[in-house]
């Protein structure tokens, strides 16, 4: 369940020019930082982030003390590093979603697709990416993840930015008076991580279970997209298609790795 931190690291390394790549002791140390990353995830899934510590992590691993602190400065720093790749795992695939072949709000939904997987794949990092901003976790943290930090969360937005700016540019999004791109992202951020965290933590309430058959998290996009004026509105398009194409032809993959393992409220 968890080798896909040492997946993504070896998709960006394949992806790299010869070089930029690792030499053998770089690869070695790069290895071996994914393999505690993975150890304080599952520390983190058995006693939440709150209770990791840099002496759990140690008695946990097979590295002495001296060898953690090598890679990591503190167990803030390792919350960090596990946000960052919670980060890599949504550019991955933000930029499989790109691929998708329909027009522009269609390529919106895809991309709320993948935050959607995102979270359905892993949901402790998902989670993680909110406990990394505590101010306790950001005053801890070594400036270069907080900087590699900052750098993943800008190539999202500019994912979102590009999609939202060329939709402005062939006017199928026409945006009212007012409405920024920063605003209309936010606004998409905002309603895919609203809707996230009530499907999944709050999935036995009545008024989530009442919603059998139905599809909640779509139904509020379009809400959202068709108040943004972005064309075909709901009323002129089958959206419910392109989502199931989008499943199909994008994240088919991901859909069958995950359609046995997950709770109600998400599915």
């Amino acid at each position: 369940m968890l080798k896909f931190l040492c997946d993504i690291a070896n998709k960006e390394l394949r992806s790299c020019p010869l070089e930029h790549r690792f030499s053998k002791k770089q690869q070695a140390i790069a290895d071996r930082e994914q393999e505690l990353l993975q150890i304080a995830l599952q520390l983190v899934e058995a006693e939440g982030y709150a209770n990791l510590t840099m002496d759990k992590l140690t008695a946990a691993s097979p590295y002495s003390k001296g060898t953690i602190y090598n890679h990591f400065s503190s167990k803030e720093d390792v919350i960090t590093a596990l946000c960052n790749a919670a980060l890599r795992q949504e550019i991955s695939l933000f930029k499989k979603a790109e691929l998708f072949n329909g027009s522009s709000r269609e390529k919106a939904l895809a991309l709320h697709q993948a935050y959607l997987l995102s979270a359905k794949m892993q949901p402790i990092l998902f989670n993680c990416v909110l406990t990394a901003k505590s101010p306790w976790v950001q005053e801890k943290s070594s400036i270069v993840r907080l900087t590699t930090q900052q750098e993943l969360e800008k190539e999202i937005s500019g994912m979102v930015d590009l999609l939202l700016q060329q939709a402005i540019e062939a006017n199928e999004l026409q945006p009212k008076a007012g409405a920024t791109v920063d605003l209309m992202a936010f606004a998409n951020w905002a309603i895919s991580f609203g809707g996230i965290a009530l499907l999944s933590s709050a999935s036995e309430t009545y008024s989530i279970e009442r919603l059998q058959g139905a599809h909640p998290f779509l139904f509020n996009l379009n809400c959202m997209l068709d108040g943004m004026n972005w064309l075909p509105l709901s009323a002129d398009w089958d959206y419910c298609q392109s989502w199931l194409r989008i499943e199909k032809e994008i994240f088919s993959t991901e859909q069958q790795q995950l359609a046995t393992s997950l709770p109600q409220g998400l599915k």
